[in-house]
């Protein structure tokens, strides 16, 4: 076969074309409808809302990301004003241009580079059939921006619009700070391999610098910064690393799990174009280091990429982002260099499949649905200005009970136990408690002491949803004693069977349990009553099964029956307790991903 005959022979760039974007297109259907809240993506979300209400981030509100991303998103935020899932979405949607930018940006840079089309859309389309990629792409995140301020600032280097370059490469690492060290070998090795040339690149940089701290300065939010973003951050080296997250990381696109899985290794859970990205990614780092040129100043920053990431104590599936962007180009110089185009096709082809199998049948609809409930019951069950405790602000439009942490990562976790920041008091008790993982960890292992007050005077609704309720078991002749958390009328119920209920003896493990039997948990009260309890508000004794109690009032009260009773002075109308989400379903979408047929607009009622 003659040369011109092969090429008439081989596949068509325009057929790859079609593959990319309809792998793009299917990852939309997760977007909308089945993949759940990632809890950044509610502090992303809460943190733009504020800057589009006018609040400075650090002088208003604590934070320890740099804030670009929130900046540029604000506006959107005034498009969207419920309390529920619909409102974090919409975020989503308007970061689609960002992601379609980006690869827009590496198909330029990759052109430049000398690589062909056909490869170039390959590469493309086999991060846009990756799990590695899309799940994280999906979600309202500050990578998004940092990945297409990293793939602008390169372009710029090519065509050597250095201070250009420069004032974008900084403007990434306002956008995620994570990237700090990628940014510094980026503009480091441009300076080396290109020398006098590059020095507006250093400009670029400083005058960018100058401006954004310029900004801080006029908002006086500049000592803030420092303090939040620097200083606080610094105090993750009192975490304790989780060994072998890098390596788990890299082995999820091949199916096999060996941290937080009830499974080593699932066959549907395979990636097939997150494999073929690492696997031909890492064969382009090495092609790179012999083809020299523009590919190895890519390779450098790849490196740096991966060691940087390599080295972090906490490594979650969305700091390889930019570990798949930076390794479209290393793919595609591999893929050229492939004489069978026909076995690249059926490679993507394969891929694809898997994506759209990835994307239709391995949601957690559910998990979205019962997020959706959360937030929307907590919204109904309290009113604007109220204070909300949890460990991600659940309640959109609510005030966080617990300054400064607003939310309670592992960062701050470590900050009150060195003490560097002040610990919880719930001087002003919250008008509820979303009990959420963080929540837990935070009474686990950060303050036990507040564990005695709040299962005394708040109980579960939803597993995640506490609101404020005195309860207590009393043994015959035992007496307990509240606080009225909330002003509001209270009912009063009396049960001797709820004593044995396991909320009475471990409330933590009852309110934690996500077993599959947990709808046992559920619990109906009786009719409104006070039968052998003597109750008494402020020192006077009161026998009526409703009260109109006031926040600070004393109440005691005495079982003077034979047997054990529960009490529950419940300041909801709620008849039903401990109300489950159906089983595997999480506030946290935690559990792992099952092969099943989708369910679009899936609910839970309450």
């Amino acid at each position: 076969m003659t040369q011109e005959a092969a090429e008439v022979a081989r596949p068509p760039a325009k057929s790859v074309i079609v593959l990319a974007l309809v792998a793009a297109a299917v990852r939309l259907i997760p977007l909308q409808f089945l993949h759940p809240l990632n809890w950044d993506e509610i502090e992303f979300y809460r943190a733009t809302s504020w800057i589009g209400e006018g609040r400075v981030p650090f002088r208003d509100f604590w934070e320890h990301h740099t804030p670009l991303m929130w900046v540029l998103f604000a506006p959107f935020t005034w498009l969207a004003k419920g309390p529920g899932v619909d409102a974090i979405v919409m975020l989503r949607w308007a970061q689609v241009p960002v992601w379609i930018a980006t690869f827009w940006l590496a198909n330029l840079w990759m052109r430049g580079a000398g690589l062909e089309r056909f490869a170039r859309w390959a590469a493309m389309t086999l991060a846009l059939a990756s799990s590695l990629l899309m799940i994280p792409a999906v979600e309202y995140r500050v990578d998004s921006l940092g990945c297409m301020l990293v793939m602008a600032g390169l372009v710029l280097a090519q065509r050597e619009r250095y201070f250009a370059a420069g004032a974008v490469f900084c403007l990434a690492g306002f956008a995620n700070l994570r990237l700090g060290p990628v940014l510094v070998v980026a503009v480091l090795a441009l300076l080396v391999s290109r020398r006098s040339r590059a020095w507006p690149l250093a400009a670029g940089g400083f005058a960018a610098l100058l401006v954004c701290l310029a900004c801080f300065a006029a908002t006086h939010s500049l000592q803030a910064l420092y303090l939040q973003v620097w200083r606080d951050n610094l105090a993750e080296k009192y975490a304790t690393p989780v060994i072998g997250a890098f390596i788990h990381r890299l082995l999820v696109p091949f199916g096999v799990r060996i941290i937080a899985s009830d499974r080593l290794f699932e066959l549907a859970a395979v990636d097939v174009g997150g494999i073929a990205v690492l696997l031909l990614g890492f064969a382009g780092l090495l092609l790179a280091f012999r083809l020299r040129g523009q590919l190895l100043l890519l390779a450098v920053v790849q490196l740096t990429n991966l060691l940087f990431i390599s080295s972090m104590k906490f490594i979650y599936n969305y700091h390889f982002a930019l570990v798949v962007i930076l390794m479209i180009p290393l793919v595609a110089a591999v893929l050229e260099r492939i004489p069978r185009r026909g076995a690249v096709v059926a490679l993507l082809l394969v891929a694809c499949g898997v994506s759209i199998f990835a994307a239709l049948f391995r949601g957690k609809e559910l998990d979205r649905a019962y997020q959706d409930r959360i937030m929307n019951e907590v919204d109904a069950r309290t009113r604007p200005g109220d204070e909300v405790w949890s460990g991600i602000t659940w309640a959109l439009r609510r005030e966080p009970a617990y300054r400064p942490f607003w939310f309670l990562p592992e960062l701050s976790r470590q900050l009150v136990r060195e003490g560097l920041a002040p610990r919880y008091t719930p001087a002003r008790p919250p008008a509820a408690v979303i009990f959420d993982h963080n929540v837990l960890l935070w009474l686990g292992l950060t303050q036990g002491e507040l564990v005695p007050y709040f299962v005394t005077h708040y109980i579960p609704v939803w597993r995640e949803l506490w609101m404020p309720a005195m309860n207590g078991r009393l043994p015959a002749g035992a007496q307990a004693r509240w606080i009225v958390p909330r002003s509001g009328r209270y009912r009063v119920y009396v049960s001797p069977p709820l004593a044995r209920h396991p909320w009475f003896r471990t409330p933590l493990q009852a309110a934690a349990y996500k077993g599959p039997d947990a709808a046992r948990l559920t619990f109906t009260l009786p009719a409104p009553g006070v039968a052998g309890i003597a109750l008494t508000v402020g020192g006077r004794s009161v026998d009526g099964a409703a009260l109109d109690l006031t926040a600070g009032q004393h109440v005691t009260g005495l079982n003077e029956s034979p047997e054990d009773l529960a009490v529950i002075i419940l300041s909801t109308d709620d008849r039903v307790l401990f109300r489950q989400p159906p089983p595997g379903v999480t506030l946290e979408g935690e559990t792992t991903r099952i092969t099943h047929v989708p369910h679009l607009g899936a609910r839970i009622d309450p």
